[in-house]
């Protein structure tokens, strides 16, 4: 089986090239049904689920989920995890939109948890200027070591974040010489997008409470993708994000929806 093959046929929204998928893979265990489809899994995560155009409809997906929480069930685990979090290749049910129905996995037991978009933005023509984005006087964006004030920044904004911002670049907005906004910058990403060329990323993008609905977090986002253009990338990557709307005024589009779910084994 080329498994590549059958991940694009399954998901010909993805532009991901063959030596990316195969980065994104690695350490995954797969199950395989013959030429029909497979599954992969790491841990308690059932990490993603293919199956041919030709075999669906013959209990083949149903099949592999099962084997899936029989070996994650007999490994001691109580619950298994269908999408999800990752900074790797874990996709959740394929949906129209967040709120799509998922029939398929609710009749094999899955409780909907969430869901969540993927968007990409081509940076071949992109350009901070083509955006009008107001912000008060005083402001300022540069890139920030990652320190104490910064830490403390991301805290008020998600706490569960602070764990990400080690040993990465991060963008930042000030106002008046205060942290109003960050972002983690990546400018040589193996992600869902990487199609062979150079591809960035923008991650864990917020705005202390106290300086929201004034424009820093947006403009911020603006000036990091041109700062990724002025690298080489071809691409900007949104990974994980409830805020589509908000990435679209900068010309972002969902290329994913993702819906997760769980089930007690």
């Amino acid at each position: 089986m080329d498994r590549y093959l059958l991940f694009k046929e399954c998901f010909p929204q993805i532009p991901l090239c063959r030596e990316a998928f195969e980065e994104l893979c690695r350490g995954c265990e797969v199950l395989e049904d013959g030429e029909r489809g497979f599954a992969l899994i790491k841990g308690n995560e059932l990490r993603l689920v293919c199956v041919g155009e030709a075999f669906r409809g013959q209990g083949t997906g149903s099949g592999l989920v099962r084997r899936a929480e029989t070996l994650i069930g007999g490994r001691g685990f109580d619950k298994i995890y269908a999408g999800g979090f990752s900074s790797g290749l874990f996709i959740g049910i394929p949906a129209e939109d967040i709120n799509a129905p998922c029939p398929f996995w609710e009749k094999l037991g899955y409780v909907k948890t969430g869901g969540c978009a993927e968007m990409k933005r081509s940076l071949s023509d992109f350009s901070s200027k083509n955006y009008d984005i107001p912000v008060p006087e005083g402001v300022e964006f540069r890139i920030t070591p990652v320190c104490p004030e910064l830490k403390a920044a991301v805290a008020a904004v998600e706490e569960d974040w602070v764990q990400y911002f080690d040993g990465c670049e991060v963008f930042c907005g000030y106002l008046n010489g205060e942290l109003a906004s960050f972002c983690i910058l990546g400018d040589d990403e193996t992600c869902l997008i990487s199609d062979g060329r150079r591809t960035g990323s923008v991650g864990c993008v917020g705005t202390v409470p106290e300086f929201r609905k004034q424009g820093i977090g947006l403009k911020m986002v603006a000036l990091a993708m041109e700062e990724l253009k002025s690298r080489g990338c071809e691409s900007c990557f949104i990974h994980y994000t409830h805020l589509n709307n908000w990435y679209a005024k900068l010309g972002c589009e969902v290329f994913l929806w993702e819906i997760f779910s769980e089930k007690q084994l």
